[in-house]
């Protein structure tokens, strides 16, 4: 073999092995925008509980820094938030049923309850989510704006599927891992929301699960980032959890829709 031939031998055999190998998982490679969504959401909903521990991390105008979280949510909206001190003591609570919510805070002695709005359970993060929205969140799901039109595209070079959907001026792209199906990133144009990053893909029984998941706020200049340390996924969830009891010898608030306290109440 001369030197040129043997040139072009290296030179096809390098681009070959470069060439990214990709795992399109059990349905091959997808070209249909609708096939696709159907795979995600059902990867989405094989994970419908997540009890365990977390790392939350704000980086927010107002505050920055880090805790610990006990976290337990069930699908479509129970949830069960308590972050802990250094000695593992509650020093917030924050339980919905969906429909109600109530937030113990114990450097204050007092339980808020009323409807779970977005801006009451808001008064635990700094982002504020209704029920349902949150609870798919902490469950590593996607929202997804209403369309009436989508395109599909797969990127070699990321080795990802890019979905782009449009409704009116706004449009939503996600990027989603052609084995597992799983949503890895969302952005939303044309209106003022968050944008979404889920890492550290793992697999268990239940399914494919994030073990990181990062919410931004461009126009709040919000980072909230949870990241999953030990948890259980899929295992029946202890329902006492979900109780909207205050602990003894705190007051009672009631609030309303906007998360301000109710009248006559009393000091």
């Amino acid at each position: 073999m001369n030197r040129r031939l043997a040139a072009i031998f290296l030179a096809t055999t390098f681009a070959a092995a470069c060439v990214r190998r990709v795992d399109f998982g059990a349905h091959g490679q997808q070209k249909d925008v609708e096939a696709l969504e159907a795979l995600t959401a059902a990867a989405e909903e094989s994970v419908y509980a997540v009890k365990g521990e977390a790392k939350l991390k704000l980086d927010t105008p107002q505050a920055k820094g880090g805790v610990t979280l006990f976290v337990a949510v069930s699908h479509p909206a129970l949830i069960h938030l308590e972050s802990l001190d250094f000695f593992g003591r509650p020093q917030a609570v924050l339980v919905s049923d969906g429909a109600r919510f109530g937030l113990y805070r114990a450097d204050e002695g007092r339980y808020y309850r009323g409807p779970a709005t977005a801006a009451n359970l808001g008064r635990f993060l700094p982002v504020a989510l209704p029920p349902r929205e949150l609870t798919a969140l902490l469950l590593g799901r996607a929202p997804r704006i209403p369309h009436e039109s989508g395109e599909l595209a797969f990127l070699p070079e990321a080795g990802t599927y890019r979905v782009t959907l449009h409704e009116g001026g706004v449009t939503q792209t996600l990027r989603v891992d052609p084995k597992s199906y799983r949503v890895l990133d969302s952005q939303v144009a044309g209106v003022n929301t968050y944008s979404l990053v889920f890492e550290g893909l793992e697999t268990s029984r239940a399914g494919v699960f994030p073990r990181r998941i990062a919410l931004r706020t461009p126009a709040a200049e919000q980072t909230v980032e949870l990241r999953y340390t030990d948890i259980e996924v899929n295992e029946a969830p202890d329902l006492t959890l979900f109780e909207l009891e205050p602990p003894g010898g705190s007051r009672v608030v009631e609030v309303d829709e906007a998360g301000i306290p109710r009248k006559d109440q009393g000091p």
